[in-house]
């Protein structure tokens, strides 16, 4: 079996038997065609060495300069794609079982907007029209991600009790809630304008253009940037930053990280557990306006 027919048959297990998100899949599909750029001529599966896999990481990381992360995903994907071909019996054993690969990832913590930022975001996100501006609003108080906000149809919004089902990742459900009853009205009132009482509309996209055109995670991500740009924010607004921002203020606020991790949807809390280190900001805060050997100190032995 080539590489190309292995990676074909692997990406429809993972749409057909695993039932992974379009997004999952899609970012499958790009990891290992460039795996096969890489190797510039068809192979046999069979033929890949860990000498391969050894090199393959180079070129990512040193020829092409991608960031660790980078490498670390695609690395990921071809390892997901070995260890399949074992467990089907094609291989008798993964390349990656006789390679040592080590990429560590720089500690880096989410990136937020300042309070003063959020509200210049606020303020003008209305410039560019209903549809970023119930983007960012929505974002913010659900902290979804933009291809779950991107994806959502109008059979799974309740804007009435502001509740939104939510397919993320690995096609795991969740229930999200839009609290904000001006949030949840400007949510009613944009279904009405730009969906109407079509037949199908339980079926069709939320965010959608003046056309009827759905909107994309890249159009959402530029409208967002665009935004930032126009309320004067310095840094790159992403929709990443804005799911960052809801989980750090709901934390700041004293909600039960374990209520955040049901809310973003992940797996494990170990990747909730990244956003107490940005809450230590509020937490400084507090033990200064505190001051509790304030009045201690002042006084003298």
């Amino acid at each position: 079996m080539r590489v190309s027919a292995a990676a074909a048959a692997f990406l429809r297990y993972c749409s057909e038997e695993k039932h992974l998100a379009p997004n999952t899949i899609n970012a499958y599909r790009q990891d290992l065609a460039e795996f096969q750029s890489y190797l510039g001529e068809p192979r046999a599966i069979a033929r890949i060495a860990p000498a391969d896999i050894l090199s393959y990481r180079n070129v990512l990381s040193s020829a092409r300069g991608l960031a660790a992360a980078t490498v670390k995903r695609r690395l990921a994907c071809l390892r997901a794609l070995f260890a399949w071909l074992v467990r089907r019996d094609v291989l008798d054993v993964s390349p990656f079982a006789r390679t040592e690969l080590r990429i560590r990832l720089p500690a880096r913590l989410p990136r937020c907007l300042e309070g003063r930022d959020l509200r210049r975001l606020m303020l003008h996100r209305s410039a560019r029209g209903a549809d970023s501006a119930l983007a960012i609003a929505l974002l913010l108080a659900t902290g979804m991600r933009v291809g779950e906000l991107s994806t959502l149809i109008i059979g799974d919004v309740d804007s009435s009790a502001g509740r939104l089902r939510i397919l993320g990742k690995g096609s795991r459900e969740r229930t999200v809630f839009v609290t904000d009853a001006r949030i949840r009205e400007e949510l009613r009132s944009y279904i009405d304008v730009r969906h109407g009482a079509q037949s199908t509309v339980a079926e069709r996209r939320l965010l959608v253009d003046a056309v009827g055109r759905p909107l994309s995670p890249a159009r959402i991500r530029r409208a967002i940037a665009d935004l930032g740009r126009v309320a004067g924010v310095a840094r790159r607004v992403t929709p990443h930053m804005l799911r960052h921002t809801a989980a750090t203020m709901l934390l700041e606020s004293g909600t039960d990280i374990r209520f955040v991790q049901r809310l973003l949807g992940h797996r494990s809390i170990l990747t909730t557990q990244i956003y107490t280190h940005v809450s230590d900001r509020a937490l400084q805060t507090a033990i200064a306006r505190a001051n509790v050997l304030g009045n201690f100190t002042a006084t003298k032995a």
